[in-house]
């Protein structure tokens, strides 16, 4: 007698997903509270639901969180999208601890995706309206005195971000 066993597994990038990537964002923001003062815990728990509601919709290309000098990023965590590509899902945390972090402001700058891009402007302002905080037109920040590392995956049905860490020297 033979027996033979079919698995089916669905590939939906479902809100609770969204939300389960974006509570590794939101580890990480909190390591980098403990190391450095800054976020806010309010201001973590924006960014944790500003991510998981732009990644569900598939709205968000790189979201980049850090400690800015003149403009410059001196440490910086950033989160690129991948969606329906990844197979990891690590562990948050791996927060580098020993950057000089007097003088800079903490931020985060917002690359959007093509398929914002792509919505009609009303469906944008409606999406906008569920968002925790309203996002600034600014520029592109630079650079300094660093070096990027590839260090984590973090994804749920394939779909997630990456994250490479900007440190200093």
């Amino acid at each position: 007698m033979t027996t033979s066993y079919t698995r089916s597994e669905s590939g939906t990038y479902s809100l609770a997903s969204a939300k389960y990537v974006a509570s590794k964002i939101a580890t990480d923001l909190r390591q980098v509270q403990r190391y450095y003062d800054r976020p806010s815990d309010s201001a973590i728990t924006d960014y944790a639901l500003e991510a998981a509601l732009l990644s569900h919709g598939g709205y968000v290309d790189k979201v980049i969180y850090g400690f800015q000098r003149d403009g410059d990023w001196i440490l910086a965590l950033e989160y690129t999208a991948a969606n329906g590509t990844l197979v990891a899902d690590d562990r948050a945390g791996g927060i580098y601890r020993h950057a000089d972090t007097d003088g800079a402001v903490f931020t985060s700058f917002l690359h959007y995706s093509l398929k914002w891009s792509l919505l009609p402007s009303t469906d944008r302002d409606e999406f906008t309206e569920l968002l925790p905080f309203s996002r600034a037109d600014a520029p592109v920040p630079g650079y300094t005195g660093g070096y990027h590392t590839f260090d984590r995956t973090y994804s749920s049905s394939g779909t997630g971000f990456t994250r490479s860490t900007y440190r200093p020297r």
